[in-house]
């Protein structure tokens, strides 16, 4: 389940722009997006396969994404602004000028004194630009799966149901089983002690009486199957799906540190690469195809 539709990174050339404005914006902001959807992608999946592991009947990977689409959803549609914002204006600020709007002398150039939001720019900071991108992306994932978040809640209703479901479906089956037991030991118990013995047959007429109206001496079991194992399964269901919630939660809580596994670090050192979450040299080539 891809989190967007991957971008690619090489389109034609667009209008001729001075810095990072408009459609470059739009543009590189949807590239970095599209990159990150597989990594996502690959989040989600192992999430799924340890939720999957919580719930009786361990469904498949198809099912259990299906619980987690609350965070899916959500990150669809929040994604693009906190985005955009992380990298124009908080660090790119489009054209090299200063809080008087007037641009520095030897501006615009990498080395500007102001960062600029220009191609050249970004490509000069590009390890800042991987790291900002890396950081929005786990906060926001952090963000999105943390315990009392309206994504978070949504996604323990589905699981617990999932959970909750199964396990009535399976208690309901041997409390069945045990229920059609007792039925036929004691029709056994019965035939062998001649209680079923048709009204007014016995001895005397009141013995027979007692008989056809299901009185017994005290010591002698009665024929109704005693099921009261479904008393029980109220504080077992609430036990059980107190430890699905506390597996769930623990599940959660690794959503971003999945993350950091999946680009091959931990995104806390702007220049450690993230391999896995880089894209330089196509990244790097396609920015500078705006002007």
């Amino acid at each position: 389940m891809r989190f967007t539709t991957l971008v690619p990174l090489f389109l034609a050339v667009p209008a001729t722009v001075f810095a990072c404005e408009g459609d470059c914006i739009v543009a590189i902001t949807n590239a970095i997006l599209g990159n990150y959807s597989r990594p996502l992608e690959n989040v989600m999946k192992s999430m799924a396969a340890q939720i999957s592991n919580i719930i009786p009947s361990h469904p498949d990977e198809q099912t259990t994404m299906t619980y987690l689409q609350p965070i899916i959803s959500a990150y669809q549609k929040e994604a693009y602004q906190g985005m955009e914002t992380a990298i124009f204006p908080n660090f790119f600020h489009g054209k090299c000028l200063d809080a008087q709007g007037i641009e520095p002398d030897g501006c615009p150039n990498p080395d500007c004194p102001i960062v600029c939001g220009t191609p050249g720019s970004m490509v000069h900071y590009y390890s800042k630009l991987r790291f900002i991108a890396f950081n929005e992306t786990y906060h926001h994932l952090e963000r999105l799966c943390t315990p009392g978040t309206d994504t978070y809640k949504r996604v323990e209703q589905a699981v617990v149901g999932a959970a909750g479901h199964d396990e009535r479906r399976r208690s309901s089956s041997r409390i069945y089983s045990r229920a059609l037991s007792n039925a036929v030991n004691v029709a056994h118990s019965n035939k062998g002690s001649g209680s079923s013995t048709a009204p007014g047959s016995g001895s005397g007429s009141g013995s027979g009486h007692d008989s056809a109206l299901g009185s017994r001496p005290k010591d002698h079991k009665t024929s109704t199957p005693e099921i009261s194992t479904p008393k029980m399964l109220v504080p077992i269901f609430l036990k059980r799906a107190d430890d699905v919630k506390s597996g769930l939660k623990s599940i959660m809580q690794q959503c971003h540190g999945l993350l950091e596994e999946a680009c091959g670090g931990d995104g806390v050192q702007e220049t450690n690469g993230l391999p896995e979450c880089s894209w330089e040299g196509a990244m790097k080539e396609y920015i500078l195809s705006f002007p």
